[in-house]
């Protein structure tokens, strides 16, 4: 894949290379565009002059990429303004700078039909562009034979999605929370030990904007750099960007089943050929061995690198059978790096999301050192968040050291809260961290995990990443897909444009069929079994 990936840095150029709050990347010229973000503030964006012209190509959609034709599959966009009432014209994104980027990423799926429980189905993603953004158009349907993991089916919902092509950063003058409302997961703690498996009304740490409605949130931090840095946050639930298949990308946590906000990630298998968490396969949390799973749509919580790799021509370049096989947790947070990862999805700020391999170093077009990165966040678990003195009953084996699930799981998985995961660990050593396998808390994912400041790591055999899950090298700043929390992102760093609905596609009718778990019932209210509903949560609760 190294002709590609060289073939696609040279097209980058997407602004999101250069942010103007980042500082000078390297031969960049830095820009305020006096615009304002969508709360109202000033906003700032970043442009380089070296990357910023239209590529230069024979025609519309003929870039010089031999063998690689635009995917044209979607059938809506007379209906665009529908949706983005300030939408421009629409043209090739070829045409437009920093179009090209998000366009030549696509996977191109058009006449590919795949397998969904013996009905056959056809994936659709395509883009077009406008001067300020591209538009990415999609049925959310996967691009590979469709492995059923939860108990709800796999359904169409054509969305668009807008992706900004010059990301702006949230201005110094809205409103935003520190990172200390995290606190809050007191709430988490006292709700496990009096109700395990019952969630609190909301997402309790209070880091991840749990409105629905799509009105934005923001946290701000003073690094030990000294850089005071404010970030969006990304949703609860619902989408936070879309894959290079068109599917939805959700965050880190699921909703309040089947495990309360738990991790879909540690339902998950080490190693491909390896069984599942027996309970949460039962009850609808895992993930295929691509990273997604259906919940009412289409999504991903985390990326298998080898599932979206693309064939010269754009399509994709291995089959499910094939990529599935790559699925190693151990390897995806520990191996060695070949070269810096293509992009595998763009979130909605702007950014490209890309794998876990990432140039830290560049002579001209030679990158001359590649490294793997790796989240700043820890496994610190929930016993943190309190001292009453019979929590060892429910939380006495949380973050030990273990070989195997029945170490975390002594008297069965029946009912056991907890998952023998390879998670990163905060410890004593040059590098402040280190990949172990622990004792992990199935249930509150973003409670159960710590953000360490790593702004002035002076760097070893990988790369930390910030606070949202990227990092800002010599090719600019992207998002990274990394197996351990929070997978994608766990915050914005930039403004996002959300999807209809505040960021959540549905299918028209909701899941097809509602299935719900024992004891939780549909709400009318969002369509979703998220119960159990309360008056916070649900006002029209059925």
């Amino acid at each position: 894949m190294r002709t590609y990936r060289l073939l696609l840095m040279a097209l980058l150029c997407h602004p999101a290379c250069v942010d103007g709050d980042a500082g000078d990347t390297g031969g960049s010229t830095l820009a305020s565009t006096g615009e304002s973000a969508s709360t109202g503030e000033s906003a700032s964006t970043g442009e380089t002059a070296s990357t910023g012209e239209t590529p230069t190509t024979d025609g519309p959609g003929d870039t010089g990429d031999t063998g690689w034709t635009p995917a044209s599959c979607y059938d809506g966009w007379d209906q665009l303004k529908d949706t983005y009432a300030d939408a421009g014209t629409l043209q090739d994104c070829a045409e437009v700078p920093g179009g090209l980027a998000v366009q030549r990423s696509l996977l191109v799926l058009d006449g590919i039909t795949i397998d969904n429980d013996g009905k056959a189905m056809q994936p659709c993603v395509e883009a077009r562009c406008d001067g300020e953004y591209a538009y990415i158009a999609s049925n959310d349907l996967p691009h590979y034979d469709y492995v059923q993991t939860t108990p709800n089916a796999l359904v169409e919902a054509f969305g668009v999605y807008r992706i900004a092509l010059a990301p702006t950063r949230p201005g110094a003058g809205v409103t935003a929370e520190p990172t200390s409302v995290q606190d809050s997961c007191v709430d988490a703690y006292a709700q496990h030990l009096d109700a395990p498996n019952q969630a609190t009304a909301q997402e309790p740490s209070s880091l991840c904007n749990a409105a629905m409605g799509g009105g934005l949130a923001y946290l701000r931090e003073t690094l030990e750099s000294g850089e005071a840095a404010t970030y969006t946050k990304i949703l609860c639930l619902g989408a936070t960007g879309v894959t290079i298949s068109g599917v939805s990308v959700n965050g880190p946590n699921e909703a309040g089943i089947p495990d309360p906000y738990g991790n879909p990630l540690f339902a998950m298998p080490d190693v491909a050929g390896e069984p599942y968490l027996p309970d949460d396969l039962g009850q609808g949390a895992a993930l295929d061995l691509c990273g997604g799973h259906s919940g009412g749509t289409m999504h991903y919580h985390g990326f298998n690198e080898a599932c979206f790799a693309q064939a010269p021509d754009g399509t994709p370049a291995n089959s499910y059978a094939t990529a599935s096989q790559a699925w190693d947790l151990p390897q995806m947070l520990t191996g060695a790096c070949d070269e810096p990862s293509a992009i595998l999805g763009w979130s909605l700020d702007g950014y490209p999301i890309q794998g876990p391999c990432v140039c830290t170093a560049r002579d001209g077009d030679t990158c001359t050192e590649v490294k793997r990165v790796r989240s700043a966040w820890v496994y610190d678990g929930l016993a943190g968040w309190g001292d009453d003195p019979n929590e060892a009953a429910d939380l006495g084996v949380e973050n030990q050291e273990c070989g195997d699930d029945d170490t975390c799981c002594p008297g069965g998985s029946d009912g056991c809260n907890f998952r023998c995961a390879p998670v990163v660990v905060e410890n004593d050593s040059a590098d402040g961290s280190a990949v172990e396998h622990r004792c992990a808390l199935l249930d509150y994912s973003w409670c159960t995990h710590r953000f360490v400041d790593r702004s002035l790591h002076a760097g070893g055999d990988f790369v930390y990443l910030d606070r949202c899950n990227g990092y800002e090298g010599p090719d600019g700043y992207a998002y990274h897909a990394t197996a351990s929390f929070p997978y994608v992102s766990a915050c914005y760093r930039g403004v996002p444009n959300l999807a209809p609905g505040g960021g959540m596609m549905m299918p028209p009718d909701g899941m097809d069929p509602p299935k719900c778990q024992p004891n939780q019932k549909m709400c009318c209210g969002d369509n979703i079994c998220g119960g159990p509903e309360t008056a916070a949560n649900c006002p029209e609760d059925c």
